[in-house]
């Protein structure tokens, strides 16, 4: 047995009292939680820094790996995914292979416990099969065009079984408003709800998102034009593209909306009115490479909106770390309760992808993995104490 203490323990939700003691046996789990009155203290080992649980990264493009430093900043999302699109193919799949274990490996490093990763490809099954961490694959589509959207939906389930067939946990996603048709995102919702599943959806990356829902105008005309995309069968609503799709989005499934970077307000009481099961997620560090703007924290925060983290790809981020994120909040948002953040890199992740029983929670007889985070010359770094030793 291990007896574990540290200046202060966060169990996914709260601090603990900071007499707390943690009890690990040797297969990583814990046993018991006791104060530290109740053990002789040669017996504990105590950590500066705070203890929490292993941290769950919601959103991620572990296929995109190849593409770092290869992307210029600040471009806005026209330009970048027009990038992405450009230079996916650059480097050959064993290539890509080999920087997506290193990604993976990174992921390890950096007290990472489980992905939400998302694929457009069967190429990731090989490392997600091989790694020690969890990863949930949501299996993205993409088609603007209605009448598309069964033929689109019938590949993704045909690439949805790869994954499932190789034991790998994986739903439907569909990309983001101005990228799948509303018959589509029904079809991928109600996919999911039939089997149990979460969904995700990129959501208000840029300004030009809500413009082109709003108005039929803007630069994702530009994008539609550059890749001769005819839109003529698309409406613009008066509204913005989260008020559009929310009642398509099943309401019974839980739905990760991934960026938030122009949502205001009125989207957030409008979502949360007709949806329950929402998660939102902060990539803060691709918000600022991408748009070089962050969505509005402090407004998530006091709508009392399940927030998440993700770190998004290496095309977006120089890192795959989410205490880097939660630096990066802090250095512009410096009065948010760290207490907060902690909670949406821990048990809210864990809760979304479905995997709360076992991961994101301190608590007796869970083996969530363990990291420790301390401050060097003002921001937060982690390293792993104690690790995880199963991906079921």
């Amino acid at each position: 047995m291990r007896y574990i203490s540290a200046t202060q323990i966060f169990s996914g939700k709260e601090f603990f009292d900071k007499n707390t003691v943690l009890v690990i046996d040797d297969t990583n789990a814990i046993t018991d939680i006791i104060l530290s009155d109740e053990i002789d203290s040669t017996r504990v080992e105590h950590f500066d820094g705070i203890i929490t649980p292993g941290f769950i990264n919601t959103h991620c493009h572990l296929e995109l790996s190849h593409l770092k430093n290869k992307i210029p900043q600040h471009t806005g999302i026209v330009d970048f995914g027009l990038s992405v699109m450009k230079h996916r193919e650059d480097l050959e799949e064993g290539l890509q292979l080999e920087l997506m274990q290193d990604a993976d490996h990174l992921m390890q490093q950096q007290g990472i416990v489980a992905v939400g990763d998302i694929s457009n490809t069967p190429l990731s099954v090989h490392i997600k099969k091989k790694s020690k961490l969890y990863y949930h694959t949501f299996v993205e589509l993409i088609s603007l065009n209605p009448e598309r959207a069964t033929i689109v939906f019938e590949a993704g389930k045909i690439l949805l079984n790869n994954f499932s067939y190789n034991g790998l946990s994986a739903s439907l996603a569909p990309h983001a408003p101005y990228s799948a048709s509303l018959p589509l995102i029904v079809l991928c919702t109600d996919y999911c709800y039939k089997n149990k599943k979460p969904t995700s959806i990129h959501n208000q990356e840029s300004s030009a998102e809500n413009e082109f829902f709003q108005n039929k105008t803007g630069d994702y005309l530009r994008l539609y034009n550059t890749l001769n995309i005819p839109i003529d069968y698309f409406k613009a609503m008066q509204q913005s593209s989260l008020q559009t799709i929310i009642t398509d989005l099943n309401a019974d499934v839980n739905t990760l909306l991934v960026h938030n970077t122009f949502t205001n307000k009125h989207d957030i009481e409008f979502a949360k009115l007709l949806h329950p099961h929402l998660f939102w997620c902060l990539c803060p560090n691709a918000n600022l490479y991408i748009e070089n703007t962050l969505p509005d924290i402090q407004l998530l925060l006091e709508q009392k909106c399940n927030l998440t983290i993700g770190t998004d790809s290496l095309a977006s981020n120089t890192n795959l770390s989410i205490v880097d994120e939660i630096n990066t909040i802090l250095k512009h948002k410096p009065t948010i309760a760290l207490e907060k953040l902690l909670s949406a890199a821990t048990f809210n992740g864990a809760k979304f992808i479905g995997k709360e029983n076992d991961l994101g929670l301190i608590e007796k007889n869970k083996n969530p993995g363990l990291n420790l985070i301390t401050k060097t010359k003002g921001n937060f770094i982690v390293k792993t104490l104690v690790d995880i030793n199963r991906r079921d």
